[in-house]
């Protein structure tokens, strides 16, 4: 008896590289798989433990539990997934599943079992979607999730979740995206896919926040943060910071409780910078960097000059970073930025000059919509100026 026995596997239910982890047989894994597939583990037998300690990142257990796998090429092709190193298997399918794993460009071939074959479909829609062709990646997980929706209740979960968001990234979100991720949610609730969990809490913020409902996209990042936590994924931790960061500092100021939030917002942006620093996520730290400067600029204060000085320094950072990666565009955002916050700030001659460097590049682009506010700023400043020199004359 060997792995090929054991139907289905727990594919598709781990994070990559991890949900690609084959287990050893077991005479008596009909008893233990139903739980396993949601990732429930109680008394696994010690062949099995390597998905214990993956699912909690104990990453010396993993590499102890190899050693109570009897099947050779089975403890070889984990090994693979736990070193990232390729090493040599001879069964022949375990051979392509590797290559499915370390390489970007691979046949779709049909190894004779749903799950695996779903594994692999999910594995090229991610590819497929890399390349910019995203209805044939959407295709892709349809033949999937076709494949394992009765049989494997977290793989099939995460396909619908993987389709989801590739709906709502380039089709844009609407309520029934939003009802969709409901379900999930209400699917996932029994199992231990915390991971899983989380992502759909996080898609959730982001749709309802899309959507305006800016309240109920808070209460859905603050979920995520249960499961994506600084320690555990951080990375997703600052993205979620960043974002519910964004949707408490888009709430209007009007009383003392929503002066709380928009102070929330910008704690929230300062979490999301601990993580993504210039030196390790320089395309986040652009980003979000620009999100706390602009927050400073509105942010209710005794003194509104120190928040503008402190917004123009950090414009200053990502002025510099954008000029290197030549990202013209972004250039010209935290030029339109600095203009308006020098504006603030009185320093009317300058601010004009980094307007009309912004409102250039975006009339080039032809982005009327930036060139619009850039034009009412700098009509702003046109008023402002002209009241200063007759109030000189």
């Amino acid at each position: 008896m060997n792995w090929k026995e054991v139907f289905p596997q727990p594919v598709g239910i781990f994070p990559f590289p991890f949900d690609f982890l084959i287990l050893p047989y077991w005479d008596r894994w009909k008893e233990y798989v139903d739980s396993i597939l949601i990732l429930k583990f109680e008394k696994l037998p010690p062949e099995w433990e390597i998905l214990s300690a993956v699912k909690d990142g104990n990453w010396e257990l993993a590499f102890q539990s190899l050693s109570n796998i009897q099947e050779e090429d089975v403890k070889n092709y984990n090994l693979s997934l736990l070193t990232g190193q390729k090493q040599v298997v001879k069964d022949y399918t375990l051979a392509y599943l590797l290559d499915v794993v370390f390489s970007e460009d691979f046949d779709v071939r049909d190894v004779g079992r749903e799950d695996i074959n779903a594994l692999i479909l999910y594995k090229k829609a991610q590819t497929l979607e890399k390349k910019g062709k995203i209805e044939d990646a959407l295709l892709m997980l349809e033949s999937a999730l076709k494949l394992v929706k009765d049989v494997s209740p977290v793989f099939s979960t995460n396909i619908l979740l993987k389709k989801v968001k590739l709906l709502m990234e380039h089709r844009g979100v609407n309520y029934a995206t939003i009802a969709l991720l409901e379900e999930l949610s209400e699917r996932l609730s029994g199992s231990g896919a915390d991971f899983l969990k989380g992502d759909v809490h996080f898609n959730l913020g982001n749709a309802y926040s899309s959507m305006g409902n800016l309240q109920e996209a808070i209460k859905h990042y603050w979920e995520a943060l249960n499961f994506f936590t600084l320690d555990r994924d951080p990375y997703m931790y600052a993205l979620i910071n960043n974002n519910m960061g964004l949707a408490y500092l888009s709430t209007n100021v009007s009383d003392i409780e929503d002066q709380v939030r928009l102070a929330y917002g910008v704690q929230c942006l300062k979490n999301a910078l601990k993580v993504f620093t210039k030196e390790k996520y320089p395309k986040e730290w652009a980003s979000t960097t620009m999100n706390y400067a602009n927050a400073l600029q509105y942010l209710p204060t005794a003194n509104p000059s120190k928040n503008l000085l402190k917004a123009i320094e950090l414009y200053r950072e990502v002025l510099n970073y954008r000029k290197e990666v030549k990202d013209e565009i972004g250039y010209a955002r935290a030029l339109a930025n600095m203009g308006n916050a020098l504006a603030h700030l009185g320093k009317l001659s300058e601010a004009k000059k980094h307007l009309m460097e912004a409102f250039d590049i975006f009339n080039k682009y032809g982005m009327e919509e930036e060139m619009v506010g850039i034009r009412e700023i700098l009509e702003e400043i046109h008023t402002l100026m002209g009241a200063r020199h007759d109030g000189g004359a």
